[in-house]
């Protein structure tokens, strides 16, 4: 979990902006009938209950809008002024609490969605800001930053303000990554702004500029498995035929040649078969179980060896309570293991050894969006893939990496028609 101001070269969906600007305006054409804060005291003040309420729903509107068209500052005051006019209210506080996420103030923002939590304890999208607001501050506590990106959301766009549409390979590649929902990590020490990119893949160039977007610098790149939509590659059967290139480590490893490629030592070859003639194995760092150095001033990365998605699948433990998990759990659920190298074996020990040793407090950060954005090794332990291989030695929930039909289907056709234009 992170705020996500918007890129500045990724615009808002046209439809999304017009709605956001309309709105932000008829709110503002509304207000400026009460000119001036003073005026809006006394007329506050004098004013029954519902006139306040429509004051407040006026300003907490204006928030909601600004926030839309990335106007931070300017949602945070309209915010604070909906908490003033009616502290009782929930929506207020849940206004204030995301602007204040979207400006990078953690502790605060936690303080107001707590605030909206104890206002509206039913409301589930109250309750998750409040607790991604809590991961963040304590992230912020020990000096750690997390940015996760998603593809198609924060980069791996088909379409750019700067490029307009894709060469037709391209854009049926970032279209078949919409649809994969890999998540692309930037784990960075606050202190110092090193930081380690996780799962490098689709779209090299987007995830360089979030990384430059962030103010950081890049020291090293780790893979958690070797699938093409984790590290890059031509892309497997049934696609193989077709030559479609997924864009990963090589293109990183091309683009920044000093930089360290960590992946566990059984998925180094594989990582190699796919970008034959790109990679070779001096440019891999093996990260054997247990595998480990300091990042920064004060940020500890661990590798914890969990097959049973792949040979060497791996996670990535930071400071010990921040998982990475890449294809092995997700929420409610845990990787395939019917794909070539999987082993439900291998995955039910995985879970049950590996992973079930870690303390329920450590959040989890999985490499698809599958289920949802993070979970936390307590939560899958009571109900989730975890609980499964418990209850049941050696039987593993199957979920994740699900390929949607028409994303390949489009990408075949895009690949065939390219192939047919250069023939």
């Amino acid at each position: 979990p992170a705020a996500r101001p918007q890129a500045i070269d990724e615009p808002l969906p046209m439809s999304v902006a017009l709605a956001a600007a309309g709105r932000y305006e008829f709110s503002a054409a509304l207000l400026a009938q009460i000119p001036g804060r003073p005026a809006q005291d006394a007329w506050a003040m004098g004013a029954g209950d519902e006139l306040r309420d429509v004051l407040a729903l006026l300003h907490s509107n204006r928030s909601a809008a600004a926030y839309a068209l990335g106007k931070y500052l300017a949602a945070h005051k309209d915010a604070l002024r909906a908490t003033e006019l009616r502290p009782q209210w929930a929506k207020g506080h849940f206004r204030l609490g995301a602007a204040q996420l979207a400006l990078g103030r953690s502790r605060p923002a936690y303080g107001s969605l707590r605030c909206a939590v104890s206002l509206a304890p039913h409301d589930v999208h109250v309750r998750v800001a409040c607790e991604r607001a809590r991961i963040l501050a304590q992230n912020d506590a020990m000096g750690l930053r997390v940015v996760q990106l998603l593809a198609g959301r924060d980069f791996a766009h088909p379409v750019s303000r700067a490029f307009g549409v894709a060469h037709p390979v391209r854009a049926a590649v970032l279209r078949f990554a919409q649809q994969m929902r890999n998540f692309v990590y930037l784990v960075a020490d606050a202190r110092t702004r090193k930081c380690v990119v996780v799962d490098a893949c689709w779209d090299i160039d987007g995830i360089l500029a979030a990384v430059q977007r962030e103010g950081l610098l890049l020291a090293a790149a780790v893979v958690t498995h070797a699938h093409v939509d984790h590290a890059g590659g031509m892309a497997p059967p049934p696609f193989a035929p077709l030559r479609v290139r997924v864009a990963g480590v090589a293109e990183l490893k091309r683009r920044l040649p000093h930089l360290p490629l960590l992946a566990h030592p059984l998925d180094i070859p594989e990582i190699l078969r796919a970008n034959a003639s790109m990679l070779s194995a001096r440019h891999f760092t093996p990260t054997p179980n247990g595998f480990s150095f300091r990042l920064g001033h004060c940020t500890d990365l661990r590798f914890l060896h969990t097959p049973g998605h792949t040979p060497g699948s791996q996670c990535l433990l930071v400071n010990t309570c921040r998982l990475f998990s890449g294809d092995t759990l997700f929420p409610g659920s845990c990787g395939r293991t019917d794909l070539a190298g999987g082993s439900r074996v291998e995955m039910a020990e995985s879970l049950r050894v590996r992973l079930a040793g870690l303390k329920d407090s450590t959040v989890v950060y999985p490499g698809h969006e599958y289920g949802g954005e993070w979970t936390s090794i307590g939560r899958e332990r009571k109900r989730g893939a975890m609980r499964a291989v418990e209850r049941v030695s050696g039987a593993v929930v199957d979920a994740g990496d699900e390929v949607d039909t028409s994303a390949a289907a489009a990408l075949a056709a895009a690949a065939a028609a390219a192939a047919t234009v250069a023939g």
